[in-house]
């Protein structure tokens, strides 16, 4: 259940980003439970369908959220708790079978942006995000170009397809996505994801992301890059949908903290790489 706390919107305000994820079993007729992050049993001798998703519905799980500092007080914030260099912290949102649930990194990634609401150069921050993740990751990201679909939780898939829409970036607001609608003015943006994959009859678990949409709040007037920026929101939304949790490391850009930092750090970039190419394609039958 997406959980929602004000925050003061002076100067040294924080700002959130929230990612929500959550976990529901199908069959191959119909949904047979919704339980997040577990699945259903089998229930037939065959692989029984199960999927993972997110949206506002109570039953969907909110996977964690992002603070921003004021630029002044991060650093000295950091420095006060002893952050040290090189921390190799990660998590993962959802982990099925004792694996992360991710992409099919051996698979093209599509991806499309609605830039329409967003400010100056923000397509270009962006595609950067996109390269450096896709660098990260070992992972093809297509650009498919501009769109104006709102990115909003009706736009993810809801069951395994033949073939699914490319992931969705876009600046909005609460009027134009259900994703920021009611959120607190702290809300920088939100992330969900969508998941599909089979159970075999001895209860092994196989599935893989296949859909992802990144709300932005367009009302919030971040840089385009540097420290607390749109190009920092970015990454950590994108990891997020690459599948990276929040890690309690207040160094690292996937921290429930923003920290003053420009890019991803050595603990989101290793939680990257087990999310990547690196750990071998995902092959999911049916899905």
């Amino acid at each position: 259940m997406t959980e929602r706390q004000s925050m003061s919107l002076t100067v040294n305000a924080a700002r959130r980003t929230v990612v929500a994820t959550a976990a529901l079993a199908l069959s191959a007729l119909g949904v047979v439970g919704a339980v997040a992050p577990a699945v259903a049993d089998a229930v037939s001798s065959g692989p029984a369908q199960v999927s993972g998703g997110t949206g506002p519905d109570a039953a969907f799980k909110r996977i964690g959220e992002v603070t921003r500092t004021s630029r002044t007080a991060a650093a000295g914030a950091l420095a006060v708790r002893g952050a040290t260099t090189g921390s190799t912290s990660y998590t993962f949102s959802t982990v099925l079978d004792g694996s992360p649930v991710r992409w099919d990194p051996c698979t093209p990634i599509r991806w499309t942006a609605n830039v329409s609401r967003g400010p100056a150069g923000g397509l270009d921050v962006l595609k950067a995000a996109v390269a450096r993740v896709g660098a990260l990751t070992g992972t093809t990201w297509q650009y498919v170009g501009t769109t104006t679909t709102q990115p909003d939780a009706g736009y993810l898939p809801t069951r395994a397809q033949a073939q699914y829409p490319p992931v969705l970036i876009g600046w909005t607001d609460g009027a134009g996505s259900d994703l920021l609608a009611g959120q607190a003015r702290s809300v920088l943006g939100m992330t969900r994801t969508a998941w599909f994959g089979v159970q075999t009859p001895d209860g092994k678990k196989i599935a893989a992301t296949r859909g992802a949409v990144i709300a932005l709040d367009r009302t919030d007037p971040l840089p385009l890059k540097g420290a607390n920026s749109w190009s920092a929101v970015a990454l950590h939304e994108l990891g997020h949908a690459m599948g990276l949790g929040h890690v309690g490391d207040r160094t690292q850009l996937m921290a429930s903290i923003l920290p003053a930092v420009t890019d991803l750090q050595a603990g989101d970039r290793a939680g990257l790489a087990k999310v990547g190419r690196s750990s071998g394609c995902v092959t999911v039958p049916g899905a």
